[in-house]
């Protein structure tokens, strides 16, 4: 979608055609952003959540626009935190007027119903392969794959009882059993929030290794200038072997200026504490103008990107192993009102969270056994909300990624997706018209940027820009003239089985996206 609307938005130069691929019934919100239950919150303010970086009050504008046109009266278009199926109707209406803008423009926008099996090169141009059998050559391709589903860690998949994939979140909630929901992120909370909204009135647990809850989102702090300043000429200037001391050692300091508390961000990174006293400890530090998780991400958001880019390797692996699960709980907050209904719930025993999981095994005649740190229980239904950060080979993300590392046209990324050029979004190969937006891009651009609405339409334009004014920058052979070929694989704002996308909001399975007379998006 961000893809799209930056196309859309870019130099008219000459028409392209962009084809998405896209298996569900329509392209724009991805798995997240779907007709989910009323009480999904998304999870950043709406003015972080524009399709666009350079206007970052879009969907806030929209909101005023729809309330004014009287357009879903029960909706509050002043609130901080909007529902997600209203994120994902906004969605699909900015994809609607990126589509139409680029048809007046005398493009055009083709939405098949496929997924990309698979990509090679022939020819100088990038050729797709889908699953209805078709082959289509273009001359950019751009890979926007999504989030990759919940990983099966326990093989349970098959099972009754046990759902694979919680989103989207209305049909696949059942009632009346207990539930136990695989996972403590944002996922998890998601699926405990509509449990409680609808009145489950069977156990709810959230299990996980961690025990860990998403932070509450707090206040955003003004940060000093030099601070910032001196943030980003570290991440800049210092060499690579000393950048994550460093950085770590002018974060403290920049927080402790800030009047942070060392005892709480100790606390607040911390597994242990009980979770209702974690989150009425943080839901009363909401507003507070001294809480570390309100300068953190000030301070860290200008030079994330570039800061995971210049770390070496193997202090990426180190700290992907050892410090993402807790760091993740502050940079991906729930929002106050969330974090409020889960403390009430957590209160009068309607929700427990469980840390230490370590086996779920199913039971003869239905349901299963979960054992973790506090013993074990029984669940009527397991809901699978585990982060997954590589591809599932299986899955068509997954296995369209593994053909073209086989085909020597993309490197497997060992901190998630593929290796890119991090100026670009270019994938490091020999396709030069191959690019990758969203998570794809995560172990070059850490997934809490790669993962940011506003940071991947920074990126979408860096792409749009060189897909759009000039001639293919596709170095093994010379383009035909008068012809601009992109594919976008997965126009949509979360991932779509066996899709490939590239013109997207968010995260969608796909790949391809050509310049020089048509593009692809695969959804």
């Amino acid at each position: 979608m961000t893809l799209i609307d930056a196309l859309a938005r870019s130099a008219p130069g000459e028409g392209v055609t962009v084809s998405v691929f896209e298996p569900r019934p329509y392209p724009g919100p991805g798995r997240p952003y779907g007709g989910d239950a009323e009480g999904a919150l998304i999870n950043r303010p709406a003015e972080a959540m524009s399709v666009r970086h350079t206007d970052p009050g879009d969907f806030c504008t929209w909101l005023g626009g729809l309330s004014r046109a009287g357009g879903f009266p029960f909706v509050d278009p002043r609130a901080r935190f909007q529902p997600r199926w209203l994120f994902g109707r906004y969605l699909r209406r900015r994809l609607a007027a990126a589509t139409a803008q680029l048809a007046a423009a005398g493009s055009t926008v083709v939405v098949r119903r496929a997924t990309v099996e698979d990509l090679y090169c022939e020819g100088g141009r990038l050729v797709t392969c889908t699953s209805d059998g078709q082959v289509q050559a273009h001359d950019h391709v751009v890979l926007c794959l999504g989030t990759p589903r919940p990983a099966d860690v326990y093989g349970l998949a098959g099972r009754p009882g046990f759902v694979a994939d919680p989103y989207p979140l209305s049909p696949s909630l059942p009632a009346g059993e207990p539930v136990t929901v695989l996972g403590s992120n944002l996922s998890a909370v998601d699926c405990a929030v509509a449990l409680l909204r609808r009145g489950h009135g069977a156990p709810i647990r959230l299990v996980s290794r961690s025990g860990l809850l998403p932070s509450v989102r707090c206040v955003a702090a003004a940060i000093d200038p030099v601070q910032a300043g001196q943030l980003a000429d570290a991440v800049r200037c210092t060499p690579s072997a000393a950048l994550w001391s460093t950085v770590r050692r002018l974060l403290y300091e920049g927080l402790l200026a800030h009047g942070a508390s060392p005892q709480e961000m100790a606390l607040d990174l911390a597994v242990g504490e009980p979770p209702a006293d974690r989150l009425a400890r943080q839901l009363g530090r909401q507003d507070a103008a001294d809480c570390w998780r309100g300068a953190l991400l000030p301070l860290l958001d200008p030079v994330g990107e570039l800061l995971w880019q210049r770390l070496p390797l193997t202090t990426r692996q180190a700290f992907l192993r050892r410090h993402n699960t807790a760091v993740a709980t502050v940079l991906n907050p729930m929002p106050p009102a969330t974090a409020a209904l889960l403390l009430r719930a957590l209160r009068t025993g309607a929700l427990e969270v469980h840390a230490g999981i370590t086996a779920i095994d199913p039971v003869p005649g239905g349901g299963f056994t979960v054992w973790s740190g506090e013993g074990k229980h029984r669940a009527g239904v397991v809901l699978n909300a585990v982060r997954a950060t590589p591809y599932d080979p299986a899955e068509p993300a997954g296995r369209l990624l593994g053909r073209l590392a086989a085909r020597g046209l993309a490197r497997i990324h060992p901190c998630g997706g593929v290796y890119v050029d991090f100026p670009t979004n270019r994938v490091l190969g020999p396709a030069r018209g191959l690019y990758a937006l969203g998570h794809p891009t995560a172990g070059d651009l850490y997934y809490a940027n790669a993962g940011s609405l506003l940071g991947i339409s920074a990126r979408a334009e860096r792409i749009a820009a060189r897909i759009r004014p000039g001639p293919p920058p596709d170095p093994t052979a010379q383009a035909r003239p008068g012809t601009a070929t992109a594919t976008a694989a997965g126009a949509q704002l979360g991932p779509a089985p066996g899709t490939a996308v590239g013109a997207q909001s968010g995260s969608a399975a796909g790949t391809a996206a050509g310049v020089a007379g048509s593009m692809t998006v695969m959804g």
